[in-house]
């Protein structure tokens, strides 16, 4: 069935009485739309303009097909901008379709289908009340409004799958900075999947979201397109009040004074410079190995393998895991990651995992040093030596982004753990303190066990002969000469110990509170010129 309606502008198509019959767009809201479709902007419009997109010259005529619109929270853009433009192409703007084709207008919203309904609503409401559209209708099902002229209104939450399919008239993203599956951000995974979608002439993609952190697609149109002439990205920024002055100042005023941070963020359209991903996404993918397969075994030709663990207890949420490693040249090969998810027997996963790092002729485990007594005990039961490790867990993933970056990791194409990797969070404290740890309190085990394996054969490390320890040969003479004459004691019995030599000392010596009653000579292998070098 053809339009009979006469196509109006987009503002017309609001604002008439017998259409949408909406007169209480914002100076704001009118002027972001009046730009998308390269209408005659007034002079207040136009200082609008220049202040939302930082400067960027406004070229009348010339329509936007990729719109990202940044903007604070309650800003009503998602009732105001994204379902109006929805409807204005399905219903005022239906392409050509060739037979048993559809077009689909659709906007993707959080994970949450409440969200998803609440948007719905908006569409089906303004369709319902409208003299002329309401007979467009042909059929409402499933989230999804049926047009008799070939089109049909989407509205879903943003999953990569469902956007695939469709040949697409508009693609609208709410909050897309927000998108996650199971914890990680997918607003690049869900666009990417859509674009090649667009294949009509007038084809648009018009996002819209409160900012996040720094990073994701939200943030590298920021960073590339903001004011700049004729980029093919229209980024247009503003605060609530920018977007949607009659929102309450009385509420401005006291998120603001709650906490300045939270509110620069959520209502005045600013990047956290305290918050940012701890890695970049397209390292991590260049750091998946996908033609081995998820676990490597035992090689005779691999000088050492190490072996780091997340203790867990078997309740609550955290997983108990364990990750073994080797390295080949200035590669880290993680040869395996394993998880133990709630609720389990901590000590019956213990034996597990000590039978499993026994296979790869490994007699120590390396683990933080919070796990208490329990870990050193349950390990030692069974014949592997827990070593504690000095960095904290945030110190070790700093310590992997130098790895990462460098290209010096491979790790295997385990889902978990690259969701893992990529939902960590840098955060800068006062003093430029850095901390690390995951988004919205998600899983980070395996992670962290990688992290911590990488930062066991990144730098010096100590194996079986590398300690020489002999008794002057007279107690209490200190021997002068740096080879050692004398009685040879012990050498280091575990594969890898990353321990402080006093520590080692004391341990092998039996020296008491510290006291050092023999001579010791270490010899250090520096993997970054790889060669071996006598402390």
């Amino acid at each position: 069935m053809e339009n009979n309606l006469n196509v109006v502008d987009i503002i017309s198509f609001i604002e008439d009485p017998e259409l949408l019959n909406d007169q209480s767009l914002s100076p704001a809201q009118k002027m972001t739309l009046k730009a998308i479709y390269g209408l005659p902007l007034t002079d207040e419009e136009l200082e609008l303009f220049s202040q939302a997109s930082g400067g960027r010259k406004y070229v009348e005529g010339v329509e936007q097909f990729e719109v990202d619109i940044q903007n604070g929270r309650r800003s009503g853009g998602t009732d105001k901008i994204l379902t109006n433009i929805v409807l204005y192409e399905a219903c005022m703007r239906p392409p050509k379709l060739s037979v048993g084709e559809v077009a689909t207008s659709m906007i993707c919203t959080s994970e949450m289908s409440r969200q998803s309904a609440v948007v719905f609503n908006y569409c089906e409401e303004k369709l319902e009340r409208s003299k002329k559209l309401k007979p467009m209708i042909k059929n409402i099902k499933g989230g999804e409004i049926e047009l008799v002229n070939g089109c049909v209104v989407q509205i879903f939450p943003a999953i990569q799958a469902r956007v695939r399919a469709p040949s697409i008239h508009v693609f609208c993203g709410d909050e897309f900075m927000f998108w996650k599956s199971t914890g990680v951000s997918i607003d690049k995974e869900v666009l990417s999947a859509a674009r090649p979608g667009l294949s009509f002439p007038h084809s648009k993609m018009i996002l819209l979201s409160s900012v996040n952190r720094m990073s994701g697609v939200g943030y590298a149109d920021y960073k590339q397109y903001f004011g700049v002439d004729d980029a093919p990205v229209l980024v247009l920024r503003g605060s609530t009040e920018f977007f949607f002055p009659g929102f309450p100042k009385w509420r401005l005023k006291l998120a603001k004074l709650r906490d300045p941070l939270s509110y620069e963020q959520e209502y005045n359209c600013q990047y956290r410079a305290d918050e940012s991903s701890m890695y970049d996404p397209a390292q991590v993918d260049l750091a998946v190995n996908f033609d081995r397969p998820l676990e490597l075994p035992y090689r005779s030709d691999i000088r050492k393998f190490v072996s780091f663990v997340d203790v867990a207890g078997g309740g609550g949420r955290d997983s108990y895991a364990i990750a073994i490693c080797h390295k080949e040249g200035e590669k880290i090969v993680i040869d395996l990651v394993r998880s133990r998810r709630p609720p389990f027997n901590p000590d019956e996963t213990t034996s597990q995992y000590s039978d499993l790092i026994k296979t790869y002729h490994i007699n120590s485990v390396t683990g933080d040093k919070f796990s208490g007594d329990w870990a050193l005990h349950s390990f030692a039961a069974r014949r592997i030596s827990y070593i504690r490790s000095e960095k904290s867990k945030s110190e070790l993933y700093l310590n992997l982004e130098q790895v990462l970056n460098t290209g010096q990791l491979e790790i295997p194409n385990k889902d978990t753990l690259i969701q893992q990797l990529k939902s960590l969070i840098r955060k800068t404290h006062s003093g430029s303190r850095d901390t690390v740890d995951s988004d919205g309190g998600q899983s980070e085990d395996e992670a962290n066990v990688i992290a911590g394996c990488a930062w066991l054969l990144a730098g010096p490390t100590y194996h079986p002969g590398d300690f020489d320890w002999r008794l002057p040969v007279k107690a209490g003479m200190r021997n002068p000469n740096k080879g050692g004459s004398g009685i040879p004691l012990a050498t280091v019995e575990t594969s890898v110990d990353t321990r402080p030599p006093e520590e080692i000392m004391r341990e092998f010596l039996g020296g008491k509170d510290g006291k050092k009653i023999g001579v010791i000579h270490l010899k250090v292998y520096d993997p970054i010129s790889d060669t071996w070098k006598y402390e």
